[in-house]
């Protein structure tokens, strides 16, 4: 054995009090969206885990094979939601990978790619426009659904670059009139550079009831793309540079987003690996209209919509989700199929065939229910299921609940 190798296998037996939670029970089969597709152990946790640990063991010696199977998850958490043992998975995984990238580091251009997108705050500010111009030159419209397709790299159709930033529009204090509190809107990086009228709805909504907001004058990545792809030390200074602008505003006690996983990167697996004490109360938008405003909205929306809830949304306010949802639209029924979308962020780029195989099911509950309106809360997911309704045949819009919102609070609904 290697130096290097003992090295790493050394700093993964620090992660040994983590994995001997795992009783090897296989609960985590009956919920993993991989699994479930390829009925493959190494495609589940307890297979994983047992990677990890053989590496330690000293019983494998093939770093690029573990990282391999680490690699092939979407991260979408639903082991660890259901594990009986309430084993930090996701946590196990995102330590090791940054572990083994230290043998088997990120290709030149991958890592490229995150220091200027991720780590670089005014990469994409400064060259928005011109990336924004430059998409329409290597995509082409997708019909009416509002997507671009690019051939390359890959196939894909995705939502377009929008000319101008989030931030560099809405970036400063909003007060409210009649002001009531004040909170911090996080963006993220989609609503900032790709769904800006998303943030719009949500500082329009917060500012019509009373609530002022602070938004970043410029966009920090929570550093979610970086941790999948096991650059920790990255991860962890993204992470921390937002919680150190968070804390520097004393009189907002709310840390608001739009966009699930980013809440999960900066306020549950963040604090967790960042051992990090967070000092704001952090809550997802829909979540936070119901639960801390009570708001109720007069009138509905005419249309028979659905939902589906992210995988990474705070699952303790499902109901107050449905019930928001239930008083937006005139026809509502949440999603029978409330499995993962098999988006995964770096992972639907990754694996975009295992991506769309996972969330193609959701699609023929839409179709045959008639439903007109798709909801869900993450900026990933509704590109994930837009581009599959695409793919499908399906004519259905799909859009955060909050733009709606907005639409009727400005036509006289509240």
């Amino acid at each position: 054995m290697s130096k290097k190798l003992k090295k790493i296998v050394d700093e993964l037996k620090e992660l040994e009090s983590l994995t001997l939670q795992c009783m090897k029970c296989g609960v985590c089969q009956s919920v993993c969206p991989l699994y479930q597709k390829d009925f493959f152990e190494p495609s589940v946790a307890r297979g994983k885990i047992s990677l990890i640990e053989a590496l330690y063991q000293g019983m494998i010696e093939s770093v690029p094979g573990v990282l391999k199977y680490l690699d092939y998850c979407i991260l979408c958490g639903r082991c660890k939601r259901f594990c009986p043992s309430s084993v930090n998975i996701d946590e196990i995984f995102v330590r090791a990978k940054g572990i083994l990238r230290e043998i088997e580091e990120l290709p030149f251009y991958q890592k490229a790619l995150l220091k200027s997108l991720i780590e670089n705050a005014d990469f994409l500010s400064n060259f928005q426009p011109v990336i924004s111009a430059g998409m329409k030159f290597i995509s082409s419209p997708a019909g009416e659904s509002g997507l671009r397709t690019v051939k390359f790299p890959i196939k894909k159709s995705v939502a377009p670059i929008s000319s101008k930033s989030f931030n560099s529009l809405f970036g400063g204090f909003h007060r409210a009139k009649d002001e009531k509190m004040r909170v911090i809107f996080y963006p993220g990086c989609a609503i900032s550079y790709i769904y800006v009228e998303w943030g719009e709805a949500v500082v329009g909504v917060l500012n019509h009831f009373g609530v002022s907001v602070y938004v970043p004058e410029k966009n920090r990545c929570c550093g979610i793309p970086a941790a999948t792809m096991g650059e920790i030390d990255m991860y962890k200074k993204m992470a921390k540079q937002n919680h150190d602008w968070f804390n520097s505003i004393d009189d907002a006690d709310y840390v608001i987003t739009a966009c699930p996983t980013c809440g999960y990167g900066l306020f549950d697996l963040g604090v967790r690996v960042l051992e990090y004490e967070n000092k704001k109360k952090h809550m997802d938008i829909m979540a936070f209209l119901k639960e801390v405003l009570n708001v109720k909205l007069d009138a509905k929306a005419k249309e028979r919509a659905t939902l589906h809830i992210p995988c990474h949304y705070e699952h303790e306010y499902d109901k107050a989700l449905i019930d928001g949802l239930s008083e937006l639209s005139s026809e509502f029924e949440p999603l029978s199929n409330q499995s993962c979308c098999g988006f995964g962020g770096t992972f639907s780029l990754k694996h975009p065939k295992d991506s769309k195989e996972v969330g193609t099911a959701k699609m023929d509950e839409v179709k045959s229910k008639g439903f007109e309106k798709l909801y869900s809360p993450c900026p990933g997911c509704v590109m994930q299921l837009s581009e599959l309704a695409l793919d499908e045949g399906v004519d259905v819009k799909v859009e955060h609940p909050i733009v709606r919102f907005y639409q009727l609070i400005k036509e006289g609904g509240q």
